[in-house]
């Protein structure tokens, strides 16, 4: 099977299920390209503009977002994300591998628990800035920040499935675009194009996948998120180490 095939097929699932969920591209995209051997920064150039386009195709169909929330997003979050994102790929400090399976099984673990984590409620959304700064340095390092502003997003948005992937939309939108921004300006690597055929996709599939999201409730809707995340996180966990041992 040749590299296109691979990149289509990951990107083809992925994306499906980021148009119903609000995430998924990056999160699980980010791990499968790393271990099939693509450094940090072509897999970000990979994904990002599939990511954005869905992101921005989320916020057109049903946008819900209140400007004050946003506001602090953008003072916070974005940063954050561009200072450790330049960090990151132009110092080779952490096995980003590694990270990113752990960070992909501990956020998901977080999430499931989140009956422990509504009794520190109160104290997440008084220092949620600092949340915000840490959501934007865990996707500056790593790219998966996702699981992370999916959590923050169901608490301050009472975990309404709308409100939240809206959240996430522009999250993964506002942060797309900085990140992708930012490889333009700062990497080294020359940036192909050509790779934007892949945002055809998405704008065929993203309005049929709008009515498996309506089917879901709320409570299933995080659920699905966080099982499949463990699962692939525990998957590709094991892949990495078996290369260490």
């Amino acid at each position: 099977m040749n590299d296109f095939v691979i990149e289509f097929l990951i990107i083809f699932f992925l994306g499906i299920f980021q148009s119903i969920f609000g995430i998924g591209l990056l999160l699980f995209g980010t791990p499968s390209f790393l271990i099939l051997g693509y450094d940090f920064t072509s897999t970000l150039i990979l994904l990002l503009p599939v990511s954005i386009t869905i992101s921005l195709l989320q916020l057109i169909y049903k946008n819900m977002l209140k400007r004050e929330k946003i506001l602090e997003f953008n003072i916070y979050a974005l940063p954050s994300l561009f200072i450790f994102l330049i960090i990151s790929i132009n110092i080779d400090f952490i096995d980003i591998k590694l990270c990113v399976a752990a960070l992909l099984i501990l956020s998901s673990l977080i999430t499931l628990n989140k009956n422990k984590i509504i009794i520190w409620k109160k104290n997440i959304l008084y220092y949620r800035k600092y949340c915000l700064i840490f959501i934007g340095f865990i996707h500056g390092v790593t790219n998966m920040g996702g699981g992370f502003l999916s959590i923050f997003s169901a608490l301050i948005n009472g975990n309404n499935k709308f409100l939240a992937r809206n959240y996430i939309a522009y999250g993964y939108l506002a942060m797309g675009i900085i990140q992708y921004i930012s490889l333009i300006l700062f990497s080294e690597i020359k940036i192909d194009f050509t790779k934007w055929y892949h945002i055809i996709l998405p704008v065929i599939f993203f309005f049929p996948a709008q009515k498996i999201f309506k089917t879901i409730n709320n409570s299933m809707f995080i659920k699905i998120i966080n099982y499949v995340a463990i699962i692939y996180g525990l998957i590709t966990l094991i892949i990495i180490l078996k290369k260490y041992f």
